[in-house]
This record gives structure tokens, sequence and C-alpha cells, in this order.
């Protein structure tokens, strides 16, 4: 610290010293500048009393004192800002200048001017003015007239320009920077020895106190990878790992110690020997995990092998993704192309159906009228009008399940939409002795579109009422989740329920539980709800229930 301090005193004495001494050479320029000024006016006005004066006299002047080593150019500007005589045309004038004067009035003006080559000029700027003479009075001395002579003008406004060699000044500059640097690196060399052990000595403390940090930060970004993470040793043993890699593998901490992985993962399937043995990486190879729940999760296995100095495989680190949400978006994809393909085929077979079943109706009820005096045969025409009814029920049901997709939502009341779905079914609820409830938080209006809703729900009540046997009870509801920000409908019923191996395919198109059903009603909820961009789940039975079922729609509050 002490020579810490020292070094920064004596630096700011030197930079002192420096810009003192700068100071003091700008200031003998300005002086030598000065008195070559005052020389050339007192010149100009000698020369002007004298008879043999013209106007090439002033441009000799100026010429001579261009000519001295110690002054690099001189010349006289006039107010236009057009040079009148130069002593050194080379040099240029500087187009900024003029500005520079403007406001000039009777002072000096000095500047540092960078010329080509990096070489700098001491330039004072003044009004020209050989006829006043310099001092407190600044009085004005006349011209005397000789003959027929005639004069050159010299106007108030004429700008005289002086540009003093700096050469002296920066080989001085130089030296004496030089000597500061010596004087420094002196300084230096000798306070190294001294900041060397201290260094030394706190070097041991901010590295064990980095690498301490280091570690930390490394073991919390393993720990918040959103991929389990893995790393064995040569013979397969666990070296390292992250809390997730053991929940997707099902293990707890202390079963890790001296596990070995083939325990758990096959490395010849998943390609870890290759890696052991060749080094070989084996990147994204999927495999299907058993865990100790009998739980199969799919794992995309990624591994890189860890070389030594000598190239030699020392162990691997792996990488375990989980691919659940993968493979049920796959799933998704799938079951839209399927439906899809059904929807196209669904639609044509109907509109090819429809209008023969229209004649075959039309037939059988006029058999039916025809046959009134033989009862058997009339019985069988009626029956031939009930089947074709039934059929055209099915082709209307394929009719709206293949028809337009895209919903029209619009801001619905939910209640009310609710509401007037449970007086539709009504009556024949209370027919079948059910009980019938509804649940219905305080709701805003959502968008919804109110047909395509109505009749979703529609479905999943009278599926409800379907496993219904008698003395049942339904409970309809709807609740706003706002950290969600998703709507939630429901229909819960104690009913017989859905048998868990049925739970998947439950929303394929034709699959029923019932003999007469056609197998639609909820391939067509299901469709209504993706048209709202939501999501339907099925519980059977419902938490906390023992049997029943509950259909739960969530359906985005910004939909639309």
């Amino acid at each position: 610290m002490v020579v810490l301090l020292l070094l920064i005193l004596i630096s700011i004495s030197t930079y002192r010293n420096l810009d003192r001494e700068k100071a003091m050479a700008l200031h003998f320029l300005y002086r030598q500048g000065m008195t070559v000024l005052h020389s050339l006016e007192a010149g100009a006005r000698a020369w002007m009393m004298l008879p043999m004066w013209q106007d090439d006299s002033i441009k000799s002047l100026i010429r001579e004192t261009g000519r001295n080593t110690d002054i690099a150019y001189v010349y006289l500007m006039n107010q236009n800002g057009n040079v009148v005589h130069h002593s050194n045309p080379d040099a240029g004038v500087d187009p900024a200048l003029l500005k520079l004067v403007a406001n000039l009035e009777d002072g000096v003006l000095t500047r540092i001017r960078k010329m080509a080559q990096d070489i700098q000029v001491y330039e004072l700027v003044k009004f020209f003015s050989p006829l006043t003479t310099p001092g407190a009075l600044q009085t004005t001395i006349p011209i005397p007239e000789h003959g027929d002579i005639v004069r050159p003008h010299l106007h108030r406004g004429d700008i005289i320009v002086l540009g003093m060699q700096m050469t002296a000044y920066e080989e001085a500059r130089r030296s004496d920077l030089q000597h500061a640097i010596i004087m420094g690196v002196i300084l230096i060399t000798l306070g190294a020895g001294a900041l060397f052990f201290i260094f030394v000595i706190q070097n041991y403390y901010l590295v064990g106190r980095t690498l301490e940090q280091t570690e930390d930060y490394t073991r919390q970004v393993v720990a918040s990878m959103a991929n389990g993470l893995l790393s064995i040793d040569a013979d397969g043993h666990i070296v390292s790992y992250n809390q997730l890699a053991l929940e997707f593998l099902g293990l707890q901490d202390s079963e890790v110690r001296d596990l070995n992985l083939n325990a758990i993962i096959n490395f010849k399937t998943s390609g870890i020997d290759q890696i052991l043995a060749h080094s070989r990486p084996v990147l994204d190879r999927e495999i299907m995990h058993k865990s100790a729940g009998s739980k199969i999760i799919p794992l995309s296995l990624s591994a890189t092998p860890i070389l030594d100095e000598g190239n030699q495989c020392k162990g691997a680190v792996i990488v375990l993704r989980d691919l659940r949400e993968i493979k049920q978006l796959e799933e998704k994809v799938r079951r839209s192309e399927k439906l899809a393909a059904i929807g196209k085929l669904a639609a044509g077979v109907a509109h090819e159906i429809r209008n023969p079943l229209s004649s075959i109706r039309g037939f059988a009820q006029f058999l039916s009228k025809r046959l009134e005096d033989n009862p058997r045969e009339q019985e069988f025409a009626q029956t031939m009008v009930t089947e074709v009814d039934r059929i055209n029920r099915v082709v209307t049901d394929l009719l709206t399940f293949a028809g337009p997709t895209k919903a029209e939502p619009v801001p619905t009341d939910v209640t009310a939409l609710i509401e007037h779905c449970v007086r539709l079914v009504r009556s024949e609820v209370d027919l079948r002795h059910i009980a019938l409830k509804m649940n219905i938080s305080d709701l805003s209006k959502a968008r919804l579109d109110p047909n395509q809703m109505t009749q979703a729900l529609l479905n999943l009540l009278l599926n409800a009422m379907q496993s219904i046997k008698s003395d049942g009870s339904i409970e309809v509801g709807a609740a706003l989740n706002p950290l969600e920000k998703r709507l939630e409908i429901w229909v819960e019923d104690n009913g017989t329920g859905v048998e868990p191996e049925k739970l998947d395919t439950i929303f394929d198109p034709f699959f029923t539980t019932r003999d007469k059903g056609t197998g639609l009603g909820l391939a067509i909820v299901h469709k209504i709800v993706e048209n709202h961009r939501g999501e339907i789940h099925v519980d059977s039975p419902p938490p906390g229930k023992k049997t029943g079922c509950r259909f739960t729609i969530f359906v985005p509050t910004g939909t639309g």
C-alpha cells in the first residue's frame, strides 16, 4: 500500500512538472511569436514612411520574415478570407480559421495546428495594424504623402497569421518524457519486489476463493439444467450427477454411491460401451427406461467421451432428455392427421349415403301406409323407417365431425350458456330421477363460439346421463383460473366411469362402449375444444371419488 501510494505521488508530481514545463515552453513560443508580429508591424510601418514604399514591399517583408528557421510560415489574409501574401504557400491555409477569428477583436488567437506528417505548428493570429503603435494608448501614426506615389491599402480587418516551428519544443518534450519514463521504470522495478510478495500472499487466498466460487457456480449450473447430467468413469461407475438425472432414472442420492450405471442403463443397447472402448460419441439415441415404479419414460441419450492427455478414454459425460412431452406432441400430430383423413372420408361417405336414404325412407313410409291391413308387414316397413332414421343420425354426426373446424369466438356469457344447456336436458334428467346441479363461480364474459361450445356441453351431459343407471347425480360447473389465464368447464357424474385402458382411445372416432352409440360424440367434443385452442382432460374416477367420471375443458381466456 505504501509503495502504491508512493508511485501515485511521484506520478502526480511528474505529471505536474511536465505540464508546467509544457506551459513554460508554450509561453516562450508565444513571446517569441509576438516579438515577430510586432517586428512585422514595425517593419511595415517603417517602410510606409519611405518614399519608395510599394505594394510588393510588405510581400517582401513577409517572405524575408518567413525565411527564419524558427518560423514555419507567415501570411496576410483580408477580412474575406483571401490570402494576400504568403511566405510558404505549401503550408496552406486552414479553412476554419476565418470562423475562429470572427470574434477576435483586438486580442491574439493562439493554437497548435497539426500539419501533414503529424508536424505541429504553434500558430498566432491577430489583426495586422502597422499604423497603430503597441501600448495602452494605441496611437495612430499618419502616413506622409510622397507626390504621386500610389500607396497600398491596408485595412482594419486584415489578419496576420504566424506559424512557429515546434521542433525544439517537441524534442525537449520527448526528452522530458523519456526521463520521466526511466524514473518510473526504476521506481516500478524497486516497488515490484514488495508488490510481488504481497501478491504471492494474497494469491493463495484469492485462488482458493475463486476455485470455491467456481465449484459453487458449476454445481448450480449443473443442478439448474433442463436435462439430466451424469458422468461416469472408465468402469461405468457414476462419478457426478444432477438431481434431474436421478429423477429420470428413479434413483435416490443414497443409492448412487459406487453404483455402476450399466445396472440401470444397458451399455450395449445405448452405445455407452462404444464410448468407453473406442471413444465414439452417441448423439440423441432414444431409449425406454423403466423406473422402479414400473413407469416407462422415453429418454434421449447423448454421451461424449472424457479424454486424458494421451487421448485415452477416462469416462463419459451423459446427457438425458425427457421425451414425454415430445411424444405427446407427436401423438397429437398423428391424431390430427388421422382425424383429418377420417373427416375427409366421412364427409364423402355421408353425402353419398344421405341421398339414397331419403328415397329409402320415403318408400318405407309409403309401404307402411299401403300395408295398414297387414299389421305384420306394416311393422317391417316401420322398422325400416326407424333404422333409416338411425342411419341418418349417424350420417348427421359424421357431417358434424367433418364440418368446418374454425371457431368464431365472440364475448359470451358463460353462466347463461351453461344454464341454456341445462334447460335443454332438464326434462330427460327429471324423467330419469337424476340430480343435476350447477357449480358456477362469478364469471365475466369469455370469448367462445357459443354454438360449438353448446354442442360440446350437450354431448358431455348426454354422455354422463347414459353412464348413470338410475338415481345418480351430475354436476356441471365453470371457474376462471387467473394464474394460468384459462377458463375451466367441467361435467362430472357418479356413473360407471371409464376403464383405465380405454382412457387413451375414448376421443377416437367410432370408439364407443354402448351398443347403440355412434362413437362420434366425444370425438366431436375433442374437435370443438381444439378449435378453441384448448384441452380436455378425463379423470375416472374424479379426484377424491371412488366411482364416476369427470370431463374438464380448459380454454385460454384470450382465444380468438
